[in-house]
């Protein structure tokens, strides 16, 4: 039934073919078993995939055994309705055999039955969703499994000793609990699952052998104790698992709807840059070249008109000139063309050149010959610095900003720090995140690192982006830098 559960519908003929041929083979190693053993575990194929089938098409998640429904529907299913009518059938198919609760032969049966698809079919269904996502395979690691090994071992030797005192029963019954709560939180639902398997295990073989916390009687009895404890056990196992892997399955939906939003951006980010260095261009090689003409005639209407009416022209050319450098500026700050002639360095320091140009905002770089990163890693890097410039001349009300770009060890490490008013006072309600902000974020993980925001030395705010110099992040489109003259 687990690997039906957890098997595309397409290929459950593939996998009950292979079980009956299964059985076959083993009836004919076994000959003294007969027809009707084959018969009977025909009939018991038969109903298993019948339950799969209603499990799946009554399901209430995307996947088997999730949600609170699903266990339920499976404990009623498969451990109570499949059970009775397999002993049912193998009543029918073998008339000879004894009858009745009171002959404890068809209560042995119904217990072993339940049992069994209580404790095998979660484990197989848990453990195949865990080798189909990688993501569910945090736990497992060998120090985990030597931890998980150890403590059964240690639940073993307690169990198979010698307790005289009655007084121990309900602490040796008890102590399973707390390394399967330990294996569910560690590992998750198939952690739990496969410790359960094994506590179940050990459970009922000591009983048969007239040891542990359920040998009270006669070794039958005993094994039936442990059964009914392991189903109890099972299923409050089961309900606490479904609580886990809803929210272990609504974290994972979280981290991959992150995912796409980090590769959206990172495609918006592609996009703008493609459009600004288009709109540069058009700004340099159109319009500039337009303002040119424009300027030429006017130096010819110049030369062609009386001398005192000549004031006129130049003022106007004097503006057309005004213009055509504003326009030549705001083209270089939407394509920074100078990234890929002179380097990283040489942008920061005519950027920084600019801004103290125009504006009260005094802005230091200190630029310590990083490497070249190459035009994407450059250009993302750059414009880090331009937005993280901007925030301060807008919101930091500072009057002076450090840019600070080194390399520490196999990192490279870009600081900007400003004395303006600084991080929001503690109780306050903190802002949400701008554009601006996120594009930052965005960029640094692109550059295969992350942002940090904190408080500066100099009183202000600090933004920090550190990345490996030799890594380069992979999971997302690089930032193109087209060619622009």
């Amino acid at each position: 039934m687990g690997w039906l559960l957890f098997t595309p519908r397409p290929q459950w003929r593939t996998c009950i073919l292979a079980a009956a041929v299964g059985t076959v083979l083993a009836f004919v190693l076994v000959p003294f078993v007969g027809l009707s053993g084959l018969v009977a575990s025909a009939g018991e194929l038969a109903l298993v995939a019948a339950v799969a089938w209603l499990l799946l098409r009554w399901r209430a998640t995307g996947s088997a055994l999730e949600g609170f429904r699903d266990i339920s529907l499976f404990i009623a299913l498969s451990c109570i309705a499949l059970p009775v009518c397999v002993a049912w059938w193998q009543i029918i198919v073998f008339p000879g055999e004894p009858r009745g609760l009171a002959s404890g032969m068809l209560l042995t049966r119904l217990l072993c039955s339940s049992v069994s698809y209580l404790l095998i079919v979660p484990t197989v269904v848990n453990i195949a969703r865990v080798l189909q996502s990688p993501e569910r395979r945090a736990g497992w690691r060998w120090r985990t499994v030597a931890i998980a090994v150890l403590l059964s071992g240690a639940l073993g030797v307690i169990w198979g000793m010698d307790w005289a005192e009655g007084v121990m029963t309900p602490l040796l019954v008890l102590a399973p609990i707390p390394p399967l709560i330990w294996a569910l939180i560690v590992f998750g639902v198939s952690g739990a699952a496969v410790c359960m398997l094994v506590v179940a295990v050990l459970a009922m073989q000591l009983s048969m052998a007239g040891a542990g916390p359920f040998a009270f009687w006669t070794p039958e009895r005993n094994l039936i104790t442990a059964q009914v404890w392991t189903l109890g056990t099972s299923c409050a196992l089961l309900f606490l698992g479904a609580l886990s892997e809803q929210k272990l399955s609504n974290h994972l939906k979280l981290q991959q709807a992150y995912r796409r939003l980090g590769e959206v951006t990172g495609r918006m980010l592609v996009v703008q840059e493609e459009e600004r260095t288009r709109i540069a261009r058009d700004l340099h090689d159109d319009v500039n070249q337009s303002l040119a003409a424009i300027s030429i005639c006017l130096s010819t209407l110049r030369n062609q008109i009386p001398e005192a009416e000549r004031h006129s022209v130049v003022e106007l050319q004097e503006q057309l000139l005004t213009v055509s450098n504003d326009i030549r500026s705001i083209s270089h700050e939407l394509h920074p063309s100078i990234l890929r002639f002179t380097g990283l360095a040489s942008a920061l320091d005519a950027f920084c050149i600019k801004r103290n140009a125009r504006g009260a905002l005094r802005v230091r770089c200190r630029i310590e010959s990083p490497p070249r990163l190459g035009d994407d890693r450059e250009l993302s890097l750059f414009r880090i610095v331009q937005e993280a410039v901007n925030n301060v001349d807008k919101h930091a009300h500072a009057s002076t900003a450090h840019v600070l770009v080194t390399v520490r060890g196999e990192q490279l490490l870009l600081r900007v720090d400003d004395d303006g008013i600084g991080m929001p006072v503690a109780g306050s309600t903190p802002a949400a995140p701008g554009l601006g902000m996120i594009s930052m974020e965005e960029r640094a993980r692109l550059l295969g690192g992350s942002l940090r925001i904190g408080s500066s030395p100099l009183g202000g705010t600090r933004v920090e982006v550190r990345f490996p110099v030799g890594d380069v992040a992979t999971d997302l489109p690089p930032l193109r830098v087209p060619a622009h003259p």
